[in-house]
């Protein structure tokens, strides 16, 4: 079985001493950088803690917002305090997005805010083909990164912050009483692995950038597209086992390669972005955000067909040249667009791997396309230890047997078997015939709007969309009812929402006391 998804993957290796590329594939490609987002993060955190803006044990206030970000998370609430230091350990082993947004609101009071110093530091540290829009990861077209650029990241945290990359080697820490684990396999199996940050979303594959220090050489290797979490570190393996010995014994880390994190100023974050890269922004209009694949831990028997390439890297590859093998070709140039200001996305993937792409709405949504299938990097852990997300959605299954609901649209979504081959026409047109229900054009159009589920008929909807009225009460008094059908996989869902949220406070409100009652959803900003 290959290890990647061509139309996914990318890869470098780099000699952090020497400055050499080893190996590339599709490394000036952009990608969705799903929890690998955190590293600049902690990047941006580290420069207001070595300033003296912020120490170790300062609390950080937990906002309503930050609650309410999808697994995976530390379960925070709305009020509650944690320190600096717990929030750094909950993003490098949990890969907590409520931390991360924490971290975000205490560091810029916004988390907008905080994505454009993120943007902005990584231009002066070198990284030129990367955009932040959120502190953690969770799915935004507007959030491209490339496997060059995370390498650059992953050794600008190193040279520049020695006294707080070990923080990236911790393998486990004590939070409220309960142990949380890292979910990068590879700390304390493979010999000189010492960081740093895995990452996952449906739309991304799997994702890492992993630091190596063995017999006097380092490297940092970055795999995006992993297939599985398993595939994708055994792919890593064997990377570092190839390059690894081709590299140079030196201590240091090369002049050229680290120039930019070296002349950036102290608080990066500070300077502003030059003003041709803040307008090629706003110029281009790329090809719009591919439609998610099954997550591969929780949906195995769904999982994507395509003929896949052979394993890389190949046995023996000369030391006198850089390597590239790309498995896929390049994404296509951007082309100039016809509407002032379009939010810059990433390529679509081709049509064998995704049939449709993401509802224009789910461009500005706060959360992600299911959380159920926890966007953050939750790898399906070694035999037989149970999967994290197959517990989270065996709790909801419990607290919500009649109602079994995922936030959204999603291959994990939990709807009735498939009727019988004879009945399956006619429940499929009856399904097509759903209509929106007493919701106006100018309601549906406007304002914000809340998803609670996708589910396998309007009957279903119905019943769970009154069922989250009477438990709601007043937030949901004036809400209008939305049975919205859709198909995928060859199955017809509907989608139960509520419409007519003239703010998003309203909006978040009212999702907040849906939560209360165990009911899953999230905003949308039509």
């Amino acid at each position: 079985m290959s290890q990647v998804i061509p139309s996914k993957y990318s890869a470098v290796v780099v000699d952090t001493a020497s400055g050499k590329v080893l190996y590339q594939a599709n490394a000036n490609s952009r990608r969705y950088p799903a929890s690998l987002t955190k590293m600049m993060t902690l990047y941006v955190l580290f420069e207001d803690l070595e300033r003296g803006r912020f120490k170790l044990s300062t609390p950080l206030k937990v906002s309503s917002y930050a609650a309410l970000q999808a697994p995976t998370k530390l379960g925070l609430r709305a009020g509650d305090k944690i320190s600096v230091e717990d929030a750094i350990k909950g993003l490098i082993t949990r890969s907590a997005n409520d931390a991360a947004a924490t971290i975000g609101e205490n560091v810029a009071g916004s988390i907008p805010a905080f994505a454009e110093r993120m943007t902005r530091t990584a231009r002066a540290i070198g990284m030129t083909n990367t955009r932040f829009r959120n502190a953690n990861g969770l799915p935004d077209p507007g959030q491209y990164t490339s496997a060059h650029d995370m390498m650059v990241l992953g050794v600008a945290l190193q040279v520049r912050f020695p006294q707080y990359f070990p923080y990236f080697s911790t393998q486990s820490f004590v939070f409220r009483g309960k142990v949380i684990g890292n979910h990068n396999h590879l700390l304390g199996r493979v010999d000189g692995v010492d960081g740093i940050k895995t990452g996952y979303v449906n739309a991304s594959g799997f994702n890492i950038v992993t630091s190596v220090k063995r017999d006097g050489r380092k490297l940092v290797v970055v795999v995006m597209g992993g297939k599985t979490a398993a595939q994708r570190d055994a792919h890593v393996v064997e990377l570092i086992n190839t390059y690894l010995p081709k590299a140079t014994r030196a201590r240091g880390y090369d002049s050229d390669l680290i120039a930019a994190v070296k002349a950036a100023p102290k608080v990066a974050g500070a300077v502003a972005a030059p003003q041709e890269e803040e307008e090629e922004v706003t110029q281009v209009r790329m090809p719009s955000h591919p439609n998610p694949v099954p997550r591969p831990a929780v949906a195995a028997s769904m999982e994507m067909a395509s003929a896949d390439p052979a394993m890389l890297p190949p046995a023996a590859i000369p030391d006198a040249a850089p390597v590239t093998r790309d498995l896929a070709p390049a994404p296509a140039e951007v082309a100039a667009a016809p509407a002032p200001q379009p939010a810059p996305v990433l390529p679509q993937a081709p049509k064998s791997l995704a049939e449709a792409t993401l509802p224009a709405s789910l461009a500005n949504s706060r959360l992600p396309s299911s959380a159920a299938e926890a966007f953050a990097d939750v790898p399906p852990p070694p035999a037989p230890a149970p999967d994290a997300m197959a517990a989270l959605v065996n709790q909801s299954q419990q607290r919500q047997a009649t109602y079994q609901v995922a936030s959204v649209e999603s291959d994990l979504a939990e709807v009735a078997p498939p009727p019988a081959k004879a009945n399956r026409q006619a429940k499929a047109q009856s399904d097509r015939d759903v209509v929106t229900g007493s919701v106006s054009s100018t309601s549906e159009g406007s304002g914000w709007i809340i998803q609670i589920g996708a589910v396998g008929s309007k009957k279903a909807a119905r019943d769970l969309l009154d069922k989250a009225r009477s438990s709601a009460g007043s937030q949901l008094a004036k809400a209008d009812p939305i049975m919205e059908p859709f198909s995928k996989g060859g199955q017809t869902y509907v989608r139960a929402r509520f419409g007519g949220f003239g703010s998003e406070k309203a909006a978040t409100k009212a999702c907040a006391a849906l939560k209360k009652s165990d009911f899953s959803c999230f905003t949308i900003r039509l």
